[in-house]
């Protein structure tokens, strides 16, 4: 009789500035779990990628979460699979690009099956108030923002927006769950709604997003909250 027990050693990776992130991100392989140092990271632009699977996700988080403080000029890309980020706070600062976190890299590198949780975006708007962005871009299918409060969108743009374009985000089975959606105030005009799903010229095409158990506070942006 012979038994074989197989089991999985997760592998913990400490990174303390830029640099070491970049080199633990491109080195990560299923089972990893890279972990930011407490502190301010000030003008990170991070590029999450990686192949996880269901049972070994590729873990990024927060050495303490609320503790790692993502400030300046950055903003969050996930591209792949089963790719888990956790307890990041983005403050005192404004995205660089279109999104603060986007579930994807380039057009053909989506995020599938990727978990953003427990993270802060909190008054991380644009130096000039008419400028557009959106803080999380949902591209690809089954990804998920859970347990995060965001807060305190003043410019252009809806603060949450589910990408429909393209067969790769249709039909996406996104969820929207459990979130605290802090007080928007009022913009004046459209483009300040709090979830956007989809756009008129997507309006007919499938998502099957689920958007559950959010509390919505003073989301007073425009008159759609979603």
């Amino acid at each position: 009789l012979v038994i074989s027990c197989q089991t999985v050693t997760k592998n913990s990776i400490e990174v303390t500035n830029q640099e070491e992130l970049s080199k633990a991100i491109e080195n990560a392989i299923a089972g990893d779990e890279i972990v930011m140092q407490n502190g301010v990271w000030t003008d990170v632009q991070i590029k999450f990628s990686g192949e996880g699977t269901e049972e070994n996700p590729i873990v990024l988080r927060a050495e303490t979460p609320g503790e790692v403080f993502i400030e300046g000029r950055s903003n969050l890309q996930l591209g792949g699979e089963f790719l888990i980020v956790e307890g990041l706070f983005f403050r005192n600062g404004y995205t660089p690009s279109k999104n603060v976190i986007a579930f994807r890299i380039t057009e053909d590198q989506v995020a599938n099956n990727c978990i953003v949780t427990n993270c802060v975006i909190l008054d991380f708007n644009q130096l000039q108030r008419d400028k557009d962005d959106l803080w999380v871009q949902f591209y690809g299918r089954y990804n998920q923002l859970d347990h995060c409060y965001i807060a305190g969108k003043t410019n252009r743009g809806p603060t949450v927006r589910v990408d429909l374009k393209g067969n790769q985000s249709i039909r996406n089975y996104h969820k929207i769950v459990n979130n605290h959606f802090g007080p928007r105030p009022r913009k004046g005009g459209a483009s300040a709604e709090t979830i956007q799903l989809g756009s008129s010229f997507t309006s007919m095409s499938p998502g099957n997003t689920t958007i559950a158990n959010n509390l919505f506070e003073a989301c007073n942006g425009e008159v759609e909250i979603i």
